[in-house]
This record gives C-alpha cells, sequence and structure tokens, in this order.
C-alpha cells in the first residue's frame, strides 16, 4: 500500500509566511530595544514610562482600524499599509542622532596632578568596568568642556597647566612695569652683565630667580632702567636686555667702550625697569611671573587677550591613563595626564599638593561636560552623572525622536498582529483549534532570528558597548519580505454586522467577559515586566562576573531561542488539542501559575546561564496563552466584528496590562532592584491565579466545559453573542 501524500493546504501558506517573516524581522530589534535605550543613558524607570505610553496607543489603535478594518471591508489594505509603516518606524529609530547625554566629572587634585573624579550619588560605581579600564595599559582621548567661572580656577590654570594665552596678557599694552636693586655688574666679552638681587612688583617683593634649558622660555628682552645717575652708565635712555645667568636674571648692556672699573660702581642701586615683553608677551610673561613666584601680583593675574573678559569655560581635549584608574567607596579616579588645546599646544595640567588642596578646596574644583572615545570609561562616567542628575536630565531632542519613533512602531506592530490574527481566523473558517499551527511559524522566524542577532551584535561589538546595526538590517531585509507575501494573503468575504460597537457593548456585559478581561489585564502585567526587564535583570545578574558583558547578547539570543523552539513552539502545536481537555478558563489559570513559579525563580538567580531552563516556561505564560486569548476573542466575537474584538482584547491585553506592568515593574526595578521586582510580581501571580480559580469555580453553574470547535459551532447557533461566551466559558 502507498503511503497517502501529506496534504499542503496552499491557501494558509502566505498567512504562515507572514508569521515566521514578520516575527523574524521583529525578532532582531524588539527584544533588545529596551537594553537599546539603556545603552542611550535612560533609567528603567524612564524605560518603564516609554513602555507604559507606548501600550496606550495600542489601546487606541486596535480597536480603532479593528472596526474601520470591518466597517469597510479593507482588512489586506491595512494589514499591508502598517507593515511599512513599522518598517519606515523602525530604519528612522537607527537614523536617529546618538543620544548623548550631559555627562559631568570633577576635576581633584592628587599628589600634584589633576585626577578625574566620577561619584555616585545613588548605588556605587561598577567594579568590573573599572577592573577592566586599570587593565588597559592604553590612553583614551576625551573632549572636555570645563566651567571655569571662578578667577581661582583661572589662577591654578595659569600658575601649574601653563597656558600663557589666557593668562598673562597685559591690560595695558605688552611691558612689565617694576622697581629692581641692581647688586654688581661684571664684564664678559664687551659685555656688562648687572645682575640684580631683589625685584618689588605691584607692591610684592621677589628674588628674580630664572630658568634656561628645554622646556623654558629664554628671556632677551629690552629693559628701559632709569637709576638716577648711574643711569648714563647704560646705553640710550638706559636699555639694557633681561637675560638669565646662573638662574638668576641679570641685564646685559653690550659696547666697544664697556670695562670692568666702570661697572664696578653698580652697587645696591634701585631703578626703575620698564621691560617690553613684544608679540611673545604671554609666554615670557608666564616665564618671569612662575620663576619669580609673583602669581599672585596684579600683573600676573589671569587676563584674557588684550584686556577682554575671561571665558566662563576651557575646552580642549584630554588624554586620560586608563591604567591609573583607582576605585575609593562610591567614587572612580583616573589621572589626566596631558590636555590638548585647541591650537595644537601641549600642557601638563599640574596642581598644588593634596595638602594644601584640602585647606583651600575652592581653589580648584572644576565640574567639566566629557565625552570620551572609550565605551567603558564612557559608561561609567554616564551613570554617575545620570544617578546625580535623575531622570529630568533624559529628556533630550534625542529621547524625544526615539520615544515618537517608538510611538509609531508600537501602532504598526499592534495593527499588524490583531488584524494578521483576524486574516488568520478568516481562512482557517471552522477549523480554529489549528490557529496554533500557524502562530507557530511566527515563534520559529522569533526563535531563529532573536538568537542569530544577539550572537551577531556581540560579534561586531567592542565589549560592554554593543553595536546594533546588524539588528536595524536583519528588520529591514525580513520585513521587506513580509509586505510581499502579504500581497499573496486572501481573505474570505465575511458577514458583516450592521451594529458592531452595539453586539461588542452587548458582550462585554457579559460576567464570564469580564472575568476574562481582568484576566488579560492580569497576564499583561506579567507580560509587561517580562517583555522590558527580564533581559535588564540578566544584564545585571552578567555584570556581577567580570567577563559578562562580553556575552549577554548571546545569552540573551540563546534565551530566545528557548523560549520559542522548547516553549512557545511544541505548545502552540497542540494548543488547540490541551485546550479540548483542559479548557479555556482553566487555562486561564494555569497561564497565572505559570508565570508566579517562572518569576519566582528569576528572583533567586545568582548566574544569568541558570535563566535557560526556566525559559521554557514559555510554552504556558505565551505558547498557551496567545492561542487562548485569541481563540476565546475569536470565538465570542458577533459575526462580522471579529477584528473588532481582537483589536479589543489585544488593546486591553497590551493598552492596560503590559502598559502597567512596565510602569509598575520600572519603577519597582529602579527602587527594588531585579531579584525583589521578580519575586513581588511572582507572588502577585499566584495570588491572582489563585483568585481567578476560585471565581471560575462559583461561576460553574454557567459554564459547561466544550471544546475549541463546539464553542465555534455553537455561535453559529445563536443570535446573541452573549449566549455562545456562557457556553465556551464553561
Amino acid at each position: 500500500m502507498r503511503p497517502s501524500k501529506m496534504k499542503v493546504d496552499k491557501k494558509l501558506l502566505p498567512i504562515k509566511g507572514h508569521f515566521f517573516l514578520f516575527n523574524a524581522g521583529t525578532a532582531p530589534l524588539v527584544p533588545y530595544l529596551s537594553t537599546y535605550a539603556r545603552q542611550l543613558g535612560f533609567t528603567s524607570a524612564t524605560v518603564g514610562l516609554i513602555y507604559t505610553v507606548l501600550p496606550i496607543f495600542g489601546l487606541i489603535a486596535k480597536p480603532l482600524f479593528g472596526v474601520i478594518a470591518d466597517r469597510f471591508k479593507i482588512l489586506k489594505s491595512i494589514f499591508i499599509l502598517f507593515q511599512i509603516v513599522t518598517i519606515v518606524s523602525f530604519s528612522a529609530i537607527y537614523f536617529i542622532p546618538g543620544n548623548t547625554p550631559s555627562v559631568d566629572v570633577e576635576l581633584d587634585c592628587g599628589d600634584g596632578i589633576t585626577v578625574l573624579r566620577s561619584c555616585m550619588q545613588d548605588g556605587e560605581m561598577d567594579n568590573c568596568k573599572m577592573t577592566t579600564l586599570e587593565n588597559f595599559n592604553t590612553t583614551a582621548s576625551c573632549d572636555m568642556d570645563c566651567d571655569m567661572s571662578s578667577p581661582k580656577m583661572w589662577q591654578t590654570v595659569c600658575e601649574h597647566w601653563h597656558i600663557p594665552e589666557y593668562c598673562y596678557s597685559y591690560a595695558n599694552g605688552n611691558s612689565l612695569r617694576y622697581t629692581v636693586v641692581l647688586s654688581n655688574a661684571t664684564v664678559q666679552d664687551d659685555c656688562a652683565y648687572i645682575s640684580a638681587s631683589n625685584v618689588t612688583l605691584d607692591g610684592y617683593q621677589y628674588t628674580p630667580r630664572c630658568r634656561k634649558g628645554h622646556g623654558y622660555v629664554g628671556l632677551n628682552e629690552p629693559c628701559s632702567l632709569n637709576c638716577g645717575t648711574k643711569t648714563s652708565l647704560l646705553s640710550k635712555d638706559g636699555a639694557a636686555n633681561m637675560t638669565c645667568v646662573d638662574q638668576e636674571m641679570n641685564y646685559r648692556v653690550c659696547g666697544e667702550n664697556v670695562s670692568a672699573a666702570d661697572w664696578s660702581v653698580i652697587k645696591d642701586d634701585n631703578c626703575e625697569a620698564v621691560c617690553d615683553l613684544g608679540e611673545s608677551a604671554p609666554w615670557r610673561l608666564m616665564e618671569i611671573c612662575e620663576s619669580w613666584g609673583a602669581d599672585v601680583t596684579k600683573s600676573c593675574a589671569p587676563r584674557a587677550i588684550n584686556g577682554k573678559e575671561l571665558p566662563s569655560n576651557l575646552s580642549f581635549v584630554g588624554t586620560v591613563l586608563l591604567s591609573t584608574t583607582i576605585p575609593e567607596g562610591n567614587c572612580m579616579f583616573v589621572q589626566l595626564n596631558h590636555i590638548t588645546m585647541p591650537d595644537g599646544t601641549v600642557h601638563y595640567p599640574n596642581c598644588i599638593s593634596r595638602a594644601q588642596y584640602q585647606v583651600e578646596s575652592e581653589l580648584f574644583h572644576p565640574t567639566c561636560k566629557i565625552n570620551c572615545d572609550n565605551s567603558v570609561l564612557n559608561e561609567l562616567l554616564e551613570s554617575a552623572s545620570e544617578s546625580s542628575k535623575g531622570e529630568q536630565s533624559q529628556y533630550t531632542l534625542e529621547f524625544w525622536l526615539f520615544f515618537a519613533m517608538m510611538i509609531v512602531s508600537w501602532i504598526g506592530q499592534a495593527v499588524v498582529v490583531t488584524v494578521a490574527d483576524a486574516i488568520c481566523f478568516n481562512v482557517l473558517g471552522d477549523r480554529v483549534d489549528q490557529y496554533g499551527k500557524q502562530r507557530l511559524w511566527g515563534s520559529v522566524g522569533w526563535g531563529i532570528f532573536s538568537l542569530t542577532t544577539g550572537a551577531l551584535i556581540d560579534l561586531f561589538s567592542d565589549g560592554a558597548y554593543k553595536n546594533y546595526a546588524i539588528a536595524f538590517i536583519l528588520m529591514f531585509v525580513f520585513m521587506c519580505g513580509d509586505v510581499i507575501v502579504s500581497c499573496f494573503v486572501k481573505t474570505e468575504s465575511t458577514k458583516m454586522s450592521m451594529n458592531i460597537l452595539g453586539d461588542v457593548g452587548t458582550l462585554l456585559s457579559s460576567l464570564p467577559t469580564f472575568v476574562f478581561m481582568l484576566w488579560t489585564i492580569g497576564v499583561g502585567l506579567c507580560t509587561g515586566l517580562l517583555w522590558q526587564f527580564l533581559f535588564w535583570h540578566l544584564e545585571d545578574i552578567a555584570g556581577q562576573s567580570c567577563d559578562g558583558a562580553d556575552y549577554i547578547k548571546t545569552l540573551q539570543g540563546l534565551v530566545s531561542a528557548i523560549q520559542t523552539f522548547l516553549g512557545e513552539i511544541p505548545f502552540m502545536f497542540v494548543s488547540g488539542y490541551i485546550l479540548k481537555k483542559v479548557g479555556h478558563t482553566n487555562m486561564m489559570s494555569i497561564v497565572l501559575f505559570a508565570f508566579g513559579a517562572r518569576f519566582i525563580l528569576y528572583s533567586f538567580l545568582t548566574n544569568a546561564w541558570l535563566a535557560l531552563p526556566i525559559e521554557m516556561f514559555q510554552g504556558i505564560t505565551f505558547g498557551m496563552f496567545y492561542p487562548t486569548m485569541t481563540s476565546y476573542a475569536n470565538v465570542v466575537a458577533p459575526p462580522g466584528a471579529e477584528t473588532t474584538v481582537q483589536g479589543l482584547v489585544g488593546a486591553i491585553f497590551e493598552g492596560v496590562g503590559v502598559s502597567l506592568g512596565s510602569f509598575i515593574g520600572g519603577r519597582m526595578y529602579r527602587w527594588l532592584g531585579g531579584g525583589l521586582t521578580f519575586r513581588w510580581f511572582g507572588i502577585g501571580a499566584l495570588i491572582l491565579g489563585l483568585i481567578h480559580a476560585v471565581v471560575q469555580w462559583l461561576l460553574r453553574d454557567r459554564n459547561q466545559h466544550i471544546s475549541v470547535n463546539q464553542g465555534y459551532a455553537s455561535v453559529m447557533k445563536y443570535e446573541k453573542p452573549q449566549d455562545a461566551v456562557h457556553m465556551l466559558d464553561d
């Protein structure tokens, strides 16, 4: 006997192809968007707020476009239109300029060297990342813009950083006036060298030291000395050149008639000196002020070029020695080795000793905005800056662009999912129990490409900082394929309800349907936490191991793969059979109990890899939940209002349940951390499951257990939809 050939229902191939391609297109992005937002610098509370608002738009869009599709019979047109909307909005997210939050760091002084100081106001610095920096025998280049509104800060920069163009300019001309005491003169090679014992500048007396050699500015400035009657020994107008001899300032006078006898009379003479420093005034004055130690004087005080006001900010590129990273309590210190000014000059930011700094803390403590070319250093600085500024600092233009595109993409996905379910049931006709076998192809696409994407993101990324470009590319390719395949989807002509809203309102007045809606909200609460914060929780657990960031996306991909291949797909394949045996209402309670057990197991995780076996609960919490919800909604829907009811149920699930779960989960995650958040949600799910089971037991007289097929057939026999509800809920 020849074996019978397996029959392929060609009419179902396009909808299978849609489920596969749509989920293959959303899998590279949707699971990772919350962690993508985290990498952009948004807190858990902010991400929770985003995912609280998004489902509200789904709450509006799903029933709205469901009514439009049913009323005007344009199911396929809306289906394809919103696939294109999803592609465009997801693609736009990639082209939004990177959200570079304002990151601040303080400059501190330790043992005469300037260091970057960054502290957490809430929590502790990531020790693993700091250890990673300590092991880097390289430097990082940081664009810095420092607040220099205090003159004392400029004083330190001028005295120790040696930036003369801001610090040693004259208010009037390029001359320096002071009083000098000449000690004696020596003659050598037709030149007289007159030494000075002390100078008085702006009322302060100094020993006129000077410096020679590499790195110092050589002195050779023309000076005019007025020493009374002895000025005649000098050349015309008392001219002499300032110079440096044996680390002491001298005045050099050269000529053919210079003799030692003539200059021997110069001794302990007070002279008025005026020195012209020329176009190099800032550098010459810096050398004089620092050699004499005269920075306290008015002549050496910080002053912008041509007497203008000092700028309120100082911008430069700082070079940081990563190996000097030092953790101390909730703070991190790393040495600023040298800085490069916009004109290309290099300076070494030395500072006063720590002992003096501690006494005069107001002298040098500027705050700088910073952005470095090392991702790990940036993440540490961002986390500290975020903790001190709170959430308001995150609401930048980039945030609003990201948020807007997320809203559009969410609406697009919500409408596509709702219409796809309606089309699937429409094509299946009275074979409602076969829905799971069609929908499982979506899980196949999701499982394959969420895993593949996670591995590829890790492959193309640099350590903890992830490159999500490959995710956007895969999304675009598969979603475009979905649009093409969906053009071949055929929908059957169905009876149109003459009073869609009235029929749906009558349906909602049923007590069993009301309980069903409350159950949908409860599952949505759990799903909101799972969708938005499971990957956060795994990242936090993996972060406890210093090499955890290197494999976390691969692990998250494996989580998605196990959820689909060992969870969703097997259960969706047999969902029709299980619902016949167990019943819809009993399965509803089981889903809540499964969520409770799953979340409590998450709460005790200490190794992120141990989450993998827990993911098989996905078979019940989604693999059975989704067919239960959609088939229940389809069976009780009045003829001609199927898309409307699917949209309404989906809107309640996401717009109310997922929205509240995201909001509450985000707040609890920020206050309690991942472990306690999942534990309390797990306890709540167990309590809800128990309450649901008791309520269904109390309603048992109204209900009689029937299969999905029986329920669907019953709808055909009843003119009033609430009659079908009573039968199906049994």
